[in-house]
């Protein structure tokens, strides 16, 4: 019985070999986006930027006072009062941390949603199969390489998005 089916699994076997690359011959086409860009050019990008900005500002304030006082603390200068304050501006900063980026991700959602839709509907009429944010891919290694002529898709959704 064994012999029998032989025959015929070493059939299906070089069939499946020569047919299956075949079926996958389609152009694999990525594409790039440069989502700051995209972000810059959103009609409510600007006011998402503009509160990281100011975001920014607000924990670089506490950032410097704290690094002050680690300094005073690491020399073993600091006072009781001043290790007190170390450590209520360490919990401030985290907390308000963590609530500038819970605005900043309700700020950027409904946004994020648009972009994701504009890539894809770019992407679409391209027929690129994977479009990537461009300083993700480079940063993380993902992409070392790519020819940036014919794989920038962000000026299209920048366009689509202002429409």
């Amino acid at each position: 019985m064994l012999k029998k089916l032989l025959p015929i699994a070493v059939a299906v076997a070089l069939t499946a070999a020569f047919t299956l690359p075949m079926a996958q011959t389609r152009a694999t086409r990525i594409g790039f986006v440069n989502a700051q860009k995209v972000l810059q050019n959103h009609p409510q990008g600007a006011k998402v930027l503009d509160f990281q900005k100011k975001a920014q500002e607000e924990l670089k304030s506490l950032s410097d006072q704290v690094q002050a006082l680690q300094v005073k603390i690491a020399n073993g200068t600091a006072t009781a009062a001043e290790r007190q304050k170390y450590e209520t501006l360490v919990k401030t900063g985290q907390a308000r941390q963590a609530a500038l980026k819970a605005q900043v991700d309700k700020l950027l959602e409904p946004i994020t949603k648009e972009v994701d839709a504009a890539v894809a509907k770019v992407g679409k009429a391209q027929a690129f199969v994977l479009v990537m944010d461009r300083a993700i891919a480079s940063q993380s290694g993902l992409v070392i390489y790519a020819d940036p002529e014919g794989t920038d898709l962000t000026d299209d959704v920048i366009k689509v998005i202002k429409n």
